[in-house]
């Protein structure tokens, strides 16, 4: 598969002989024709959000199996969800089990169509409730108000399951990338406050903080050099997000965080976090941080499953029709039929 370097975006020579052929020709079709968001200014993709969309991004609010709601967050803020039913037909009655979902997007791109299409195939396939959260963007909102709201919503969903058909007793969670940093983080959380959770499904996560990084070898992890300059997500993008997040903070907001909130990777103990189940990319920048975060967790005696899906990078799981999108699809359901017990 021939690589178009005339395009405005495309793929890095250098990673020609990694990729497999079913993501090039996606890649090229769909996303090295446009700029990457990251280079393009914030105030036009605020204003023009369908403009600058991924290809993706689906939008099911008009379906009447799915509806959106306010939830508040612990600092009065009222954020939406979006809730997605399963087939009665097909499932039953319910009550349903739950699984909250939290976009990615480096906590500054994202709404409730960026997982839409996953959100959906999620639920007519596995038959169970689930929640998309519309969390605080930074650098309108200051890092850490977009976990917050992701606590709050599993938090809601715990205590008002039945207002929703669902069932307390079996939630899981979990996101893509900047969701599944703060998967990390809301695993972590619900541990403390002994809220139970059947699962937790970090894809693609980022687990350790960039604060004070300047280029990739500053990075513990070789993948963040190794996969430098992969497609969709490079080190060019990865420190934009790492910056925009930065100047989000006031003076000592960052240091008032708790570690795990910063870097969940650096915490003091993950003894009783729930099952995990982790999907990194072989040509993602942060591979190797998910697999050590997972590591971890085995050390502290959690039940994991990894996989690492090669020949794709960063988001590869949106990307209909590629080989190890599917794959990722029936791995995700599969675990999340098993840890539900459906």
């Amino acid at each position: 598969m021939a690589l178009n370097c005339d395009l405005p975006n495309p793929i890095d020579p250098a990673f020609r002989g990694q990729m497999d052929d079913d993501f090039i020709e996606y890649y090229n079709k769909n996303l090295a024709i446009v700029p990457p968001t990251h280079v393009i200014d914030l105030a036009d993709v605020r204003a023009n959000p369908q403009k600058w969309a991924s290809p993706w991004c689906r939008d099911y609010s008009s379906l009447p199996f799915v509806n959106d709601m306010k939830i508040t967050s612990g600092d009065g803020h009222q954020f939406a969800v979006r809730i997605y039913q399963p087939d009665a037909e097909l499932f039953g009655s319910g009550p349903f089990p739950v699984h909250v979902n939290f976009h990615g997007g480096g906590y500054c791109f994202g709404d409730l169509t960026s997982d839409g299409a996953l959100c959906m195939k999620t639920s007519t396939e596995v038959g169970l409730i689930v929640v998309d959260v519309d969390y605080r963007l930074t650098p309108e909102h200051a890092f850490g108000k977009g976990t917050e709201d992701a606590w709050a919503a599993v938090q809601w969903v715990y205590s008002h399951a039945h207002e929703i058909n669902g069932r307390s007793d079996s939630i899981s969670i979990g996101g893509i990338s900047a969701g599944g940093f703060m998967s990390c983080v809301v695993q972590q959380l619900a541990r403390n406050a002994r809220l139970p959770l059947k699962l937790a499904i970090l894809s693609v996560p980022s687990t350790h903080t960039r604060r004070g990084m300047t280029n990739p070898e500053d990075s513990a992890f070789p993948s963040m050099v190794e996969n430098a300059l992969a497609p969709c997500l490079n080190w060019k993008r990865v420190s934009f997000f790492a910056a925009v997040a930065e100047k989000s903070m006031k003076e000592g907001e960052w240091e008032a965080l708790p570690l795990f909130w910063r870097s969940p990777i650096e915490t003091d103990s993950l003894d009783g976090i729930c099952d995990t189940f982790i999907a990194t990319a072989g040509c993602d920048p942060l591979r190797d941080e998910g697999e050590a975060y997972g590591q971890k967790l085995v050390e502290a005696g959690v039940r994991v499953t990894m996989r690492r899906y090669t020949g794709v990078p960063h988001p590869w799981m949106h990307m209909v029709g590629i080989k190890k999108a599917k794959m990722y699809i029936d791995d995700v359901c599969l675990a999340l039929k098993y840890a539900h017990g459906l």
